[in-house]
């Protein structure tokens, strides 16, 4: 039995260890590759060194908060254009109009369930969602 392919490369960026881990679990036996980043800085330095099909990022980082991760990426050609989705506990319409205003292509809020992540990073891969300008 041969190694398949990954479906794609997802950065996943989440500082809390058990929900980083987590999230890594699901999505490696969802057939994706995945690299995780523990902070926003971290996201940014692997962002520009290496090519991602979609990102997952938490909002709520330490250093670099989430919406000036997601501004960066939507400033730099390399990533202009790669699919973000965000990941909130903080629940209300202010703060998805703010992520969204940043260019996230969809807002997930937390705790998210496992089969609900994975629907989100399908259907923005199948689409090739490209953030509203």
């Amino acid at each position: 039995m041969g190694m398949r392919e990954p479906l794609a490369r997802l950065l996943l960026v989440e500082d809390h260890d058990d929900s980083r881990d987590m999230y890594f679990e699901i999505l490696r036996v969802a057939g994706y590759a995945v690299v995780p980043a523990r902070n926003g800085e971290e996201a940014l330095a692997l962002a520009m060194k290496e090519r991602f099909d979609l990102v997952i990022l938490d909002i709520a980082l330490p250093r670099v908060n989430g919406i000036t991760v997601l501004r960066v990426l939507r400033g730099q050609p390399k990533t202009q254009y790669v699919p973000v989705i965000t990941l909130s506990a903080t629940v209300g319409d202010r703060m998805h109009t703010a992520v969204l205003a940043a260019g996230a292509s969809m807002v997930l809020d937390k705790p998210c369930l496992p089969a609900d992540l994975v629907a989100a990073v399908r259907t923005l891969l199948i689409s090739g969602a490209r953030p509203v300008k």
